[in-house]
């Protein structure tokens, strides 16, 4: 099973819709056989989803990534698991060991609401909330 996280330099991208590297690795009976470093040929938002296909990515850990992006590649199959920042190795090593589910891996201003792990992957509710949201009366 291939998992990918978006790089900038040794961290995870902050966001991915932007990113055009991946750290791709490789990883069965949940030890890494095989890493690498990947450019995306086209970096446009449109052919993310299929980069990812053609690397086999089965599981994407991220930092922020818009709705629509998260939308076309979870219909394509892969597991998503945003919201992620810190070192690429250290998230890596968390999600191997099944202790992502930690503060210290989340970006500033994100938290779990709406979010709950099943698994090895982290599963999102989209639920209501804010002033756009709030029923009158």
């Amino acid at each position: 099973m291939n998992v990918a996280i978006p790089v900038w330099g040794q961290d995870v991208s902050t966001v991915f819709d932007f990113c055009d590297r991946l750290l791709v690795v490789d990883v069965v009976a949940g030890r890494i056989t095989d890493r690498k470093t990947v450019q995306l040929a086209d970096n446009t938002v449109a052919c993310k989803p299929a980069g990812l296909k053609e690397f086999e990515v089965r599981v994407l850990l991220c930092g922020a990534i818009s709705r629509p992006l998260y939308s076309v590649i979870e219909a394509s199959g892969i597991a998503i698991i945003p919201f992620l920042r810190g070192r690429a190795d250290e998230v890596l090593a968390a999600y191997l060991s099944g202790n992502l589910p930690d503060m210290r891996y989340m970006l500033p201003g994100c938290h779990y609401q709406g979010w709950y792990f099943k698994g090895r992957g982290m599963k999102h509710r989209f639920r209501p909330r804010g002033r756009g949201n709030m029923r009158k009366g």
